[in-house]
């Protein structure tokens, strides 16, 4: 290419039916952005499909690299070699980081090596530990309203079905043996918990960010409706789950009276992930919350956000699980004050 690079955007779960999509959509109207993807396997022949697909619409820089969410010994590699690729220049500071990666498990579940139901770390731990853990590699952008940089969590209408407190008994253990059965109702409320966590953690981060105002960072979430389609996000789901989730519950009357309830391919959604993503920074403006790219204001959707005793409460707890790992948190986050 004759210009130079100018920023990287990284998508969890890069192989994924949407994670994929997201990454073509971005390919064909940002030629200009190196796509950094992740997947547990890397090697798999979806991933090696998904580079000549994208190599095919032009020349693009792109790379799919190792991440496993289950892990966060991964996660914490990962985020240390890309602040390093960063600080090197052999890759541009982040401009997006999209946590497209999910699971969904209708079973019971071993608890991950760091003591986590696998659900609970990979939908809500890992992407709030990671997207702390590159906190310094979005530092490196300029500071202006070009400059900044989004993360954006993928959400699901499932959040309206979940609880804060799901996983605070006994860690999230579940008492009955592996492998055990569950009904389409607690199936639900474990993704919808996890889902409704990662998406309160990350905005009491985004409050903590802008009260420091230290690095330009917008964080949000975004819910892609309903999408058809094959999915790798469940395990053990009954027949009914599936069919299920290719209609969206709903989130609140508000939500419902918009026309965002069809079920799309994930081509669809992807588009407008790629078209949010690249709006410009707004750091300073009131929590966004989108359905594809139709915006609301966050709290309408998640009413946690109207108590800041509560959302600073888990920043302090999520905190505490970052700094509990091996290599602990690189920069220094405070809750935000209360006043939001």
């Amino acid at each position: 290419m004759g210009r130079s690079l100018t920023g990287t955007v990284i998508i969890t779960g890069g192989n994924g039916s949407l994670g994929s999509e997201i990454a073509v959509a971005i390919a064909k109207t940002q030629p200009f952005t190196h796509l950094l993807l992740t997947a547990r396997h890397p090697k798999r022949q979806d991933a090696r499909d998904l580079i000549s697909r994208i190599r095919q619409i032009g020349p693009r820089s792109i790379e799919i690299l190792s991440l496993d969410l289950t892990d966060l010994q991964s996660v914490t590699s990962f985020a240390h070699r890309t602040i390093e690729r960063v600080r090197s220049r052999e890759i541009p500071p982040i401009s997006n980081l999209i946590h497209s990666a999910a699971v969904a498990s209708y079973t019971v579940d071993e608890l991950t090596l760091d003591g986590y139901d696998p659900v609970y770390q990979t939908n809500c731990v890992a992407p709030f530990f990671l997207t702390v853990g590159l906190l310094e590699a979005f530092r490196a952008g300029d500071g202006t309203p070009d400059g900044g940089a989004k993360v954006i969590y993928i959400g699901c209408s499932t959040a309206s079905e979940g609880r804060l407190d799901f996983f605070d008994r006994e860690q999230g253990r579940d008492t009955r043996p592996p492998g055990t059965i569950l009904s389409a109702k607690e199936g639900n409320i474990r993704f919808g918990s996890s889902k409704l966590l990662a998406s309160v953690a990350l905005y009491a981060l985004r409050r903590s960010l802008a009260s420091t105002g230290s690095i330009a960072l917008d964080i949000f979430t975004l819910d892609p409706g309903g999408m058809a389609g094959e999915s790798h996000l469940r395990t053990g789901a009954p027949l009914s789950v599936r069919v299920a989730h290719q209609t969206r519950s709903g989130l609140g009357p508000i939500l419902r009276m918009v026309s965002r309830s069809s079920i799309n391919k994930a081509s669809v959604p992807a588009k407008a992930i790629a078209k949010v993503a690249f709006r410009r920074a707004s750091v300073e403006q009131a929590e966004r919350y989108f359905i594809l790219d139709g915006e609301y204001e966050a709290a309408s959707v998640l009413g946690t956000l109207r108590q800041g005793a509560t959302m600073e409460s888990l920043l302090v707890r999520m905190m505490r699980q970052v700094e509990g790992s091996s290599k602990g948190s690189p920069v220094s986050i405070s809750p935000a004050p209360t006043t939001y």
